[in-house]
């Protein structure tokens, strides 16, 4: 728990206030090697229709994942002493659990689901967006697309917004309150991309949706980013080789793409971030960065340790910043695959780096 107080809404607030509520703040702590919840018999079926069908083992672009359920929302708090008013009355400790009824995710229900026609196949796209909190049109916003890696590909629209915090990271209230910014989040029904360099229909109806968004919204069009973990990040690399002027900046997680082709990439603004306990995604993304230096680029490296405090790791991002180069890798250690975004999203010198960056 980190904090205890009143309030007369059932809101988180800066400062109580007197009411009938209490409000209970806990922290979640994030284990660095956690693995994916055990799968059911139902999932193990699945898995194996699937690869029944699409003859032999493994992920391709095109086929859906089921995607992963979210775990439910539960707390059971227990009052282990007394507890007195300001009034004087006593409450004694009960031993009685008292159960959660209901959820609210915070960040997360800022956003709004939608869904997007493709001109290309006429199938639906569904996605999240979130709007600054005073979203004014005669302002210009800018945009960062994040994407969503393989084990959440389904559809349920909203599943994005749980897998990690790369998508809610950008509309935190402390995130707002330094850059403002639209969000958008698609939930894909299939993997976009796969391990052969294959990929879907799905990344060319995204880049149409991001060009439909600049004629809804208000938005920059100097400063579109995009951003995914896992193939999140290979998506995000493949848009950026097909539209190599409608990014600004690219934050990259988790990910890889076959380094031969990712040449044309050196003139813009990118900053990748893999474990070292991520094998393939660490050494593939090593080959493009030397690919880079090869053609006369510099890139600015680092390894940092990923259990060290989101404060360190700001300071760290921002000693890269300083070198100024528009090429960035970092190494982090002490996680696997998974944990990279976790850690990645938190870090606020990334984030402002990325902000910084404009066509």
């Amino acid at each position: 728990m980190t904090r205890i107080y009143a309030n007369n809404v059932p809101e988180r607030a800066q400062q109580g206030a007197d009411g009938q509520y209490v409000i209970i703040e806990v922290k979640a702590e994030v284990d660095l090697n956690a693995q994916p919840q055990m799968p059911t018999e139902a999932d193990k079926e699945k898995k194996q229709e699937r690869d029944r069908m699409q003859g032999g083992p493994g992920l391709r672009a095109g086929w859906s994942t089921g995607g992963n359920d979210k775990y439910p929302g539960n707390a059971v708090v227990t009052q282990t002493a007394d507890i007195k008013t300001s009034a004087g009355k006593t409450y004694k400790a009960n031993t009685l659990p008292i159960e959660s009824t209901s959820e609210k995710c915070l960040v997360a229900d800022d956003f709004r689901q939608e869904e997007f026609i493709s001109p290309y196949t006429g199938q639906v796209l569904p996605y999240n967006i979130y709007l600054p909190e005073d979203y004014n049109p005669a302002e210009q916003y800018p945009l960062v697309l994040f994407i969503h890696d393989a084990g959440v590909a389904s559809g349920d629209v909203t599943h994005t917004l749980y897998q990690g915090n790369g998508a809610t990271s950008w509309a935190e209230p402390e995130a707002q309150a330094r850059h403002k910014c639209i969000v958008v989040a698609p939930e894909y029904p299939v993997i976009t991309v796969d391990d052969n360099w294959n990929y879907s229909h799905h990344l060319d109806a995204t880049i149409a949706l991001l060009k439909e968004l600049q004629t809804k919204y208000s938005i920059d069009p100097k400063r579109i980013y995009t951003t995914g973990q896992s193939m999140g990040c290979m998506s995000s690399i493949v848009l950026m080789l097909k539209e190599p002027d409608l990014f600004a900046g690219a934050l990259l997680v988790a990910g890889k793409w076959n380094p031969s082709l990712m040449g044309p990439l050196d003139k813009q603004n990118i900053w990748i971030i893999s474990c070292e306990g991520d094998t393939s995604s660490n050494s593939l993304q090593g080959q493009a960065v030397e690919l880079w230096r090869s053609q006369g680029s510099k890139v600015t490296e680092a390894t940092w340790d990923m259990t060290l405090p989101k404060e360190q790791l700001s300071e760290d991002a921002n000693k890269m910043r300083a070198e100024g180069n528009h090429l960035l890798f970092t190494h982090l250690t002490g996680g696997n695959h998974r944990a990279t975004w976790f850690v990645a999203y938190g870090i606020e010198g990334v984030q402002d780096w990325l902000f910084e960056q404009h066509k």
